[in-house]
């Protein structure tokens, strides 16, 4: 398995690519860049809109394909928020995140937790781990108010 590379521009991602041996296709660089300007957590039907106006005829499949592949490589993290639907956002640095129960609301969380320690005790464990994610759920400072 190849280490996954920082990628944060489209000459990150076509490196990557290649270097996996596939293809750097205009779609997976627009969707990518699209992911990365939204600056947020979307969902991909958020992102399917967002890119529609430059990747005439993209359909849903392509994007969680899409997705799935920059995930893959380190590019996009996917976020289990529990019960609504899945979250993506840029790849970058390790962070958790929180999510409020009451309207949905999902933030970033920077605790210093380190998940490879849980990904190691798993191994030990006779697991084959691909990720580990905290989510922290309860209620934002918003809902909490009222």
């Amino acid at each position: 398995m190849l280490a996954k590379m920082s990628i944060q521009t489209d000459a990150d991602l076509s490196a990557a690519l290649r270097a996996r041996g596939q293809r750097v296709t205009s779609q997976r660089l627009v969707i990518h860049r699209a992911l990365r300007e939204l600056e947020r957590h979307v969902t991909a039907d958020e992102l399917l809109s967002a890119v529609s106006g430059r990747l005439p005829g993209v359909s849903l499949p392509t994007v969680y394909a899409t997705l799935d592949l920059l995930e893959d490589l380190g590019a996009a993290r996917r976020i289990n928020a529990g019960g609504g639907a899945l979250l993506y956002e840029a790849g970058g640095d390790e962070h958790q995140h929180f999510v409020c129960e009451r309207c949905g609301r999902v933030e970033d969380l920077h605790t210093g937790l380190n998940a490879r320690a849980a990904l190691q005790a798993a191994r030990n464990r006779g697991f084959e781990p691909h990720r580990a994610d905290l989510v922290v759920s309860g209620l934002c400072a918003d809902c909490a108010s009222r």
